[in-house]
């Protein structure tokens, strides 16, 4: 149970928790009854099948043991407190079960009222009925944490009886006050203590329904936050984060990763061709498929840039580099089938010719790791290998893929590749091999 020191910042509809009070707020505090009802609902059961046990066979029992009157035994049990107790029984497994608290404080009461009667028809005992009706219709609501309004109404209604049947018999003579004032001490003592308590047991239930509402609450929070936390941050990234395992993906590590890069051919013909609010569909849809396909792939995407986007492969977690080429080459094949079923999406935008996307692969050491300043910052990956990568991209034909020699040279054995020719990058002293996977394209035409 979480008490009134817990750090959790209680909600201000729930600033009267620590109270037996009701909320302030009507629907907390139907919130609050219908979790109340689920709390008690199986002792609650629990105790009316107990009490039927107890009472249906009561009668044939009592003329068994030579009990006299069985007639006004078996009215008290079969009429008036087995139906009671069947009653409450049956409302426990319909919608009406949010009145089990008041149902059960009167099933107590006329069970309470049933033995009083028996007691003072068969004995005349007041001092037994006042025990016995006490300790039956008084504690035992207790056991089953009934609100403190119905506990009291129940002690009252007894209490009255009790102290009526006290008077009349000290008017009848049949007991002296001296008799009866341990009796009502006792009776006395019995109301403090059963008040006393149901205060306490309420004021405990309620702060214990806020404890989980604010529980419920902040967990909430933390989901969304996770949520929008991985809509601004690679999913490998985010898992990491909300482990707590963020110094994985915090400090920059020179690591030997493979780069992706890709971008839209023809793409700025293409923003001239269709309205702005369609452009932003295509852009959005394409993004969203184009993350997870890396992302399925192990890769983690470092930047979105107009219709490009750049992609690494080996990093948070080290993999091995032949592994990082074969997962980035799997995520370019898939990027170009899952290009072509969004073709056929975008052909009733007014997108006549399918588009097409370039991919340049390429493995290198690059410092990787959250880059910025303590107000923003963004994972992904710097150095020379990534403009080798990008400038791979460029080369590239529409809808292909290419690879730069230092990932060709990791695969070469497991995928066929055709070369074609070198490139020359700005800040890198000498040409680059690049090579196309001859797998034919899996992008479909949309015609």
């Amino acid at each position: 149970m979480v008490g009134a020191r817990d750090p959790i910042a209680v909600p201000p509809e729930l600033a009267q928790h620590r109270s037996w009070r009701p909320f302030v707020a009507a629907s907390v505090e139907a919130d609050y009854q219908a979790w109340y009802v689920a709390q008690i609902l199986p002792v609650a059961r629990w105790t009316g099948f107990l009490g039927l046990a107890i009472w249906i066979p009561l009668p044939p029992l009592w003329e068994a043991f030579g009990g006299e009157d069985t007639r006004l035994v078996q009215i008290s049990n079969w009429a008036i407190v087995a139906p009671m107790i069947g009653i409450a029984l049956a409302l426990s497994y319909t919608r009406l079960r949010t009145w089990m608290a008041p149902v059960c404080m009167v099933s107590f009461v006329v069970q309470s009222l049933d033995l009083v009667w028996l007691f003072t028809t068969f004995y005349g005992a007041t001092s037994g009925v006042v025990t016995l009706s006490v300790v039956f219709g008084a504690f035992l609501p207790l056991a089953l944490r009934l609100p403190l309004r119905w506990t009291a109404l129940g002690v009252a209604i007894i209490t009255s009886v009790s102290v009526t049947l006290w008077t009349r018999s000290i008017r009848q003579g049949d007991a002296s006050l001296a008799e009866a004032w341990p009796y009502l001490v006792f009776l006395a003592s019995s109301v403090i203590v059963v008040i006393s308590v149901a205060v306490v047991t309420e004021a405990a239930l309620r702060r214990q329904f806020v404890a989980e509402v604010t529980i419920h609450q902040s967990q909430r929070m933390l989901q969304a936050s996770q949520r929008l936390l991985r809509r601004y941050a690679p999913a490998a990234v985010a898992d990491r984060i909300v482990s707590g395992a963020a110094e994985l993906v915090d400090e920059p590590r020179r690591m030997r990763v493979t780069a992706l890069s890709s971008d839209i051919a023809g793409f700025t013909a293409l923003a001239d061709q269709i309205d702005p609010e369609s452009l932003s569909q295509v852009i959005n849809e394409y993004m969203a498929a184009m993350s997870d396909v890396v992302e399925h792939e192990a890769g983690v995407v470092t930047e979105f840039a107009g219709d490009g986007l750049t992609a690494v492969f080996g990093a948070p977690e080290p993999v091995e580099p032949d592994q990082q080429v074969r997962q980035a080459l799997a995520a370019a094949h898939a990027m170009h089938h899952r290009l072509g079923e969004l073709n056929r999406t975008w052909f009733r935008l007014g997108i006549e010719h399918p588009l097409q996307v370039r991919i340049g692969i390429n493995t290198g050491v690059l410092s990787v790791g959250t880059f910025g300043s303590d107000g923003r910052a963004t994972y992904t990956a710097i150095g020379l290998q990534m403009n080798v990568a990008a400038r791979i991209q460029a080369e590239c034909p529409p809808g292909g893929i290419l690879l730069s020699s230092s990932s060709w040279h990791l695969v070469n054995e497991a995928v066929e590749c055709e070369p074609l020719g070198e490139v020359t990058v700005k800040g890198v002293h000498f040409p680059i091999s690049v090579y196309a996977p001859t797998a034919p394209s899996t992008t479909p035409d949309v015609n």
